[in-house]
């Protein structure tokens, strides 16, 4: 068997300064043993290990597969599927490679009433750590949008974190042992309903966003805010409580951003339309076109 591709291996290791130990706990190995034999050319890589190694040791795809010589469990791996590894893959954690700080949220969700668009991606290590108070009982959902990008410790609150306030105590008894309080009725608890994210938003760190809260598209909230209520599309907002500074553009061009909805547009129609949507001060005309499909 040839073992271009295990030399090839070999050399992504040590470029990147790693033992075979430290190697193969990057990849998801047991032990060292398989990179060892993976390098000699005993044992082949799966795909998702493959996937796993372009995608962590930034690999230059076109130049591993020039070495590429293998089987997985006796059928070859499919080249266009390599190929298309670097390929932005919402489902994927880590959307860029080295930077393990910085993780797509969808895919690292587990609670049921969290939902999220696809590239949303938060700086930091547990995104759903940060939304807190959410208890399935009540029944309130955090939606987020596509594209968003939140910054490290921003604490999104939800529902259950408000206490009944139409009594004469505020002391929750029926959470505690031994207290004889039965749960209020939904009716009494301050119950605010969602929270909602729009699409292609710019959360700073150490925001916090209170219950129910509606954040409009394109929205950007400056660090160390506390979002009390709503806030519209295409606003530039900071403070405590958190206010509207100024719009991001004027009344035309926010109205053709959000008719545009470029976050719901394939892979390649995005990449087509990238020179434009990331220009400075894009004019009406130029988003205009992206609309009637001319650009």
């Amino acid at each position: 068997m040839d073992n271009k591709f295990g030399e090839k291996v070999k050399e992504i290791r040590k470029k990147a300064g790693l033992n075979q130990n430290e190697f193969a706990r990057e990849l998801g190995y047991t032990s060292r043993s398989t990179i060892n034999k993976i390098e000699k050319g005993v044992n082949d890589m799966s795909h998702d290990k493959l996937e796993l190694l372009i995608r962590k040791f930034d690999v230059e795809v076109n130049d591993l597969f020039d070495s590429l010589v293998m089987e997985n469990n006796g059928t070859i791996i499919d080249e266009k599927a390599i190929r298309n590894i670097k390929t932005p893959d919402p489902d994927f954690t880590y959307p860029k490679a080295g930077a393990y700080n910085m993780k797509n949220i969808k895919p690292t969700i587990t609670r049921k009433n969290i939902i999220v668009g696809d590239y949303s991606y938060y700086s930091g290590k547990d995104f759903e750590s940060r939304v807190t108070h959410h208890y399935d009982f009540l029944g309130d959902k955090l939606i987020i949008g596509k594209f968003c990008q939140i910054g490290n410790n921003v604490e999104i609150i939800m529902n259950g974190a408000n206490h009944q306030m139409n009594a004469a105590t505020t002391f929750p008894f029926y959470v505690m042992d031994g207290w004889k309080q039965e749960a209020p009725k939904m009716e009494d608890l301050p119950f605010k309903g969602d929270t909602v994210v729009g699409n292609d938003c710019w959360i700073g760190q150490n925001v916090t966003i209170l219950p129910g809260v509606h954040i409009g598209n394109g929205v950007i909230i400056g660090a160390n805010s506390i979002v009390t209520k709503d806030l519209p599309s295409y606003s530039i907002c900071c403070g405590n409580p958190c206010v509207i500074k100024k719009m991001r553009f004027s009344e035309d061009i926010i109205k053709i951003l959000e008719d545009l909805k470029w976050w719901d547009k394939s892979i390649e129609e995005i990449q087509k339309i990238i020179p434009i949507i990331t220009k400075a001060n894009p004019t009406k005309e130029e988003l205009l076109k992206l609309i009637e499909g001319n650009n």
